[in-house]
């Protein structure tokens, strides 16, 4: 495949924490627990660059108040990860949506779709590769799954020996990229929540 229509960078992150059996995708329900909620709600700050606020001064009026809103530029860090230019979700099934409810406050943060179509299955994930090594060249993809086959999908991308994604494990960011045209990971904490892991 020509390096040239690859994406500069590929990001897999698992959906968030779940009730039930942390190893088992059709336990506990289809959506995220309150602790995979609060990590949907904090990954913007993992992957969105920071954006200017609204300030607002208050005038006096014979009618009440009249509010004059004028942006502030914030002053940080940068996000520690690229910022995504497409993301992508497991489809919801009957038995989870938890991907899809993952990526959404980062989707609505930077004001992007998911392309959230693609089944759970081998069909499925070679479609998500394909779509992925071919029609985003040069750009930011990020991909949110079930651990199970987060394995498969790297070594898809070119990862010859992927490790496990271990079953307990929701605090993750696989970075995929392509020095010298040859498919490289590297296994990051996300340090989202207390409790994250650190390395």
């Amino acid at each position: 495949m020509s390096t040239n229509t690859r994406p500069s960078q590929i990001l897999i992150i698992r959906h968030g924490e779940k009730v039930g059996d942390p190893k088992k995708d059709d336990d506990g329900g289809r959506n995220l627990s309150i602790r995979g909620s609060a990590r949907a709600v904090a990954l913007p700050s993992l992957f969105s660059p920071a954006m200017p606020q609204l300030s607002c001064k208050f005038h006096a009026h014979e009618e009440g108040f009249v509010g004059e809103y004028r942006q502030i530029p914030l002053k940080g860090t940068a996000p520690r990860f690229s910022t995504p230019n497409h993301i992508f979700a497991t489809a919801p099934s009957k038995n989870s949506k938890r991907p899809l409810e993952t990526v959404l406050p980062l989707a609505t943060a930077l004001n992007l779709p998911v392309y959230d179509s693609v089944k759970d299955d081998d069909p499925g994930i070679k479609k998500l590769v394909n779509a992925v090594l071919t029609e985003f060249p040069g750009q930011v993809v990020l991909i949110c799954w079930h651990h199970g086959k987060i394995p498969e999908i790297a070594k898809a991308l070119g990862i010859a020996k992927p490790p496990k994604w271990d079953g307990k494990v929701f605090d993750r960011v696989w970075e995929i990229t392509f020095p010298k045209g040859n498919a490289a990971l590297k296994d990051q904490p996300q340090m989202l929540l207390y409790g994250d892991s650190k390395s």
